[in-house]
């Protein structure tokens, strides 16, 4: 092989190596993008939770406090959910599809273990309020629907963040 063919023939692998890396890159930077198109300020936020379950007003709403960390922007599951003390469960962790987050509106799915979840509302940089469907996989499992509503409240102080 002559010295231009091994030249030409390198050039090709180094293009073919950019071709493979730059969509993996993209894809990186496109989740990356998705966490901060939510457009909320990490912080400790105020959330207060209300079920309706299959039609029926509960009486009851709880709130609690909430540190949302830059990591928890990654995954909208991690912010918009009913879990006032403990974090999800690796195990019990739902796949989000579908996720638009413009001009302060927010949408979702999450498809889980045993439900399906739908999830819209409106968030500002400080303020969320979204509804959240549930829907079980078993047929005779209970619909639930709930509003998550948070207001940002100041900074988080533990290191841990919860």
């Amino acid at each position: 092989m002559g010295e231009s063919a091994k030249k030409m023939k390198t050039g090709m692998r180094a293009v073919a190596g950019f071709i493979l890396i730059v969509p993996a890159v993209l894809n990186v930077c496109g989740a990356a993008g998705a966490a901060a198109n939510l457009g909320l300020k990490p912080g400790k936020y105020t959330v207060t939770i209300t079920y309706q379950v299959q039609d029926q007003r509960q009486s009851q709403s709880r709130s609690s406090t909430r540190c949302v960390t830059q990591q928890d922007l990654g995954n909208p599951e991690k912010i918009f959910n009913d879990q006032v003390v403990a974090t999800p469960k690796e195990k019990d962790a739902c796949s989000v599809k579908d996720l638009k987050s413009a001009d302060g509106k927010i949408s979702y799915d999450a498809e889980c273990v045993n439900r399906t979840v739908h999830v819209e509302g409106i968030l500002s940089g400080t303020e969320f309020a979204v509804v959240r469907t549930v829907k079980p996989e078993a047929s005779e499992g209970v619909s639930l629907k709930f509003t998550v509503k948070g207001t940002r409240t100041g900074d988080c102080l533990s290191i841990g963040g919860r």
